[in-house]
């Protein structure tokens, strides 16, 4: 970088300057946990979630959402989906015997067997009139593990 910086004579304006800083943050070398990883794709997807659950009721700011976040998806238990890890997790949610509809956090390999991303899925449901809770969808939102590590790296 000193090269480049000797190479411009100086004469980089104050927006170059900056995202030069930024790409440099970016390829900064930090040390995570898979812990931190985890924790930090259960608050990505905690935050993402709440903001969906405060526009209930209002489908066009949804809409609009969900088409600034591609990564998100919603899954309800008789739908098909292209992608079997969702379909398994809605299962898991289905066949829970407690009831207990929590939300989750799984890691996801890539055909390398490198796990990449990681998928938060938050259940929706609905109480019926015996008490018991039906499911009626599950979020699902994909967090490449590279943006939440750059995430954690900025708070380090």
């Amino acid at each position: 970088m000193v090269i480049l910086l000797a190479a411009c004579g100086g004469s980089l304006s104050d927006e170059q300057r900056k995202q030069m800083r930024e790409k440099m943050e970016e390829n900064k070398i930090v040390h995570v946990t898979e812990v931190e990883i985890t924790e930090e794709a259960f608050a990505e997807g905690r935050e993402l979630a709440d903001k969906l659950d405060s526009m209930r009721g209002d489908s066009a700011a949804i809409r609009k959402f969900l088409s600034d976040h591609k990564n998100i998806h919603f899954i309800t238990p008789t739908q098909s989906t292209s992608r079997m890890l969702e379909k398994q997790l809605v299962d898991a949610y289905l066949s829970d015997p407690t009831g207990a509809h929590q939300d989750n956090v799984q890691k996801v390999r890539n055909n390398q067997g490198d796990f990449d991303t990681l998928l938060y899925t938050k259940p929706v449901v609905r109480k019926l009139p015996d008490g018991s809770d039906e499911l009626v969808g599950v979020w699902n939102v994909w967090l490449p593990k590279k943006d939440l590590v750059v995430k954690i790296g900025r708070t380090k």
